[in-house]
């Protein structure tokens, strides 16, 4: 800690001309009590579920770090891509930020412990160890197999749902289902089957996608209203509640069916075997991380799968050198591209944040210790300070040798630092081989307008996507 004071009094004395106290960061004039809350009123100026867009328009205002006052305590937002740098520098070894705080309070209360995701301090590292295998690679390649079975699965599904003119209406929620699947193999170490046709529309299948939605929405309702839920259990926290209970069902149910599978296959379910292996974890530690864990799956998958078939749709071009690519070669760098330049257009994190635990000089000011920073990756990755040409959708920039200099803190999709996503490589697994499988079989073409995206816990596209479906 020390070593990087020295580095900060040092940077401090070189650039003193150009620091800045902290007060002097640009703000707005606030309300008593409420501080800038009035911006997102009912009848406010701006819309939680639109965040990114007030943000952007608040810096046009403002420029690109201010402070906004919500909840009795400060919020720094930054557009600059050093400072995002800047703060994961600065976060420490136990990384520090806002919770959920009506799932830790149910989880605690239920469980006794509240899990990764909402969990700071010393039982976020004691999960997070925890759920590290998910970063090797042998564990992800494990389960190529199934996630190449389930894909097949999906492309038949597509065909049994399209409409008789090709278009599948609403893919987001297709998707979903694909997610589940992809997901459960891994964790609980079940297949949750959404696509069989004789599970079509059954009450199994619908009660695994329902809850899964309910839970993202109740996480999303309980975060953004205010936390009367403590004193009585709001619509929100009902359905987080309830959504819980369920997917705590099936996935208690998931891990006893794994245990037994494993006494007749004991090389099968590696993610779920580390887990069982670790005498770090009680048996209900093991539940609570196998839930965060199939959650988390359900973040990223659907909307960036949706948004890569709609790029795709309306860039034929992108769409014919992806399709000859995994036609012709067993290497896909180009379908690769494809996923990165959808994350980076349309990100389904909304923005990272961290309490500082150190001072930090973000865009020339002397930020403190234990501030809420705010960075805004889906803002900084359509900069064209940042990215060439940034609303239009160009998977080559992606490329080794384009010569173009990519800030390495515009785009980070998946977060960065002790808390990035720690199953991003099995999300680009489960994407990458059902995007092949799709490429193959049909030709995608589309009708939907500009699509945009809206909060709901991650952001989601804002409206339908429906893509029509040939055959090749």
């Amino acid at each position: 800690m020390a070593r990087l004071n020295v580095k900060l009094l040092a940077k401090y004395f070189s650039t003193a001309t150009k620091v800045k106290p902290y007060d002097e960061i640009p703000t707005l004039p606030k309300w008593p009590i409420l501080g800038h809350a009035y911006l997102f009123f009912p009848n406010g100026k701006y819309k939680l579920d639109r965040l990114g867009d007030a943000i952007l328009d608040l810096s046009e205002s403002l420029g690109n770090i201010f402070k906004l006052n919500l909840n009795g305590s400060d919020l720094v937002v930054s557009l600059n891509p050093d400072d995002a740098r800047s703060m994961y520098a600065a976060e420490g070894k136990l990384p520090f930020r806002p919770s959920f705080p009506a799932l830790a309070h149910y989880r605690k209360k239920t469980f006794g412990s509240i899990g990764v995701v909402p969990g700071n301090g010393e039982e976020w590292l004691h999960y997070r160890k925890a759920v590290l295998p998910l970063l090797k690679g042998n564990i992800v390649a494990a389960y190529a197999d199934d996630h190449k079975m389930i894909s097949s699965r999906f492309v038949n599904y597509i065909r049994r749902n399209r409409g008789s003119n090709k278009e599948l209406k609403d893919v987001f929620n297709h998707l979903l289902k694909f997610a589940i699947e992809a997901t459960s193999v891994t964790c609980p170490g079940v297949l949750f089957e959404c696509l069989d046709e004789t599970l079509d529309g059954s009450d199994v299948s619908n009660e695994i996608t329902k809850a899964s939605v309910d839970f993202m929405e109740g996480m999303y309702g309980t975060l953004v209203e205010p936390p009367v839920w403590k004193i009585w259990k709001t619509k929100s926290y009902k359905k987080l509640e309830q959504s819980h209970t369920v997917i705590h069902r099936l996935i208690a149910d998931g891990i006893e069916k794994t245990k037994q599978d494993l006494k007749n296959n004991p090389n099968k379910h590696p993610f779920m075997v580390s887990l069982f292996e670790n005498a770090t974890l009680t048996e209900n530690e093991v539940l609570v991380l196998a839930m965060e864990v199939f959650l988390g799956g359900l973040d990223a998958t659907p909307t960036t799968l949706a948004m890569a078939l709609h790029y795709l749709s309306q860039n034929p071009e992108a769409q014919a050198r992806a399709f000859s690519e995994v036609s012709t070669q067993n290497q896909l760098k180009y379908v690769e591209a494809c996923l990165k330049e959808t994350l980076r257009m349309a990100p389904s994190a909304g923005a990272s944040s961290r309490y500082l635990a150190e001072e930090a000089i973000l865009s020339g000011y002397l930020v403190p210790a234990n501030t809420l920073v705010a960075v805004f990756s889906p803002i900084t990755s359509r900069d064209e300070k940042y990215f060439h040409s940034p609303m239009e959708f160009i998977p080559e920039r992606w490329f080794r040798e384009n010569k173009d200099k990519r800030h390495p803190f515009a785009s980070i999709p998946f977060g960065f630092g002790a808390r990035v996503c720690p199953g991003r490589h099995l999300v680009n697994q489960e994407m990458l081989i059902l995007l092949t499988e799709i490429l193959r079989n049909f030709k995608l073409d589309s009708n939907n307008g500009q699509v945009g995206m809206i909060h709901r816990m991650n952001r989601i596209p804002d409206q339908e996507i429906n893509i029509f479906f040939t055959d090749r």
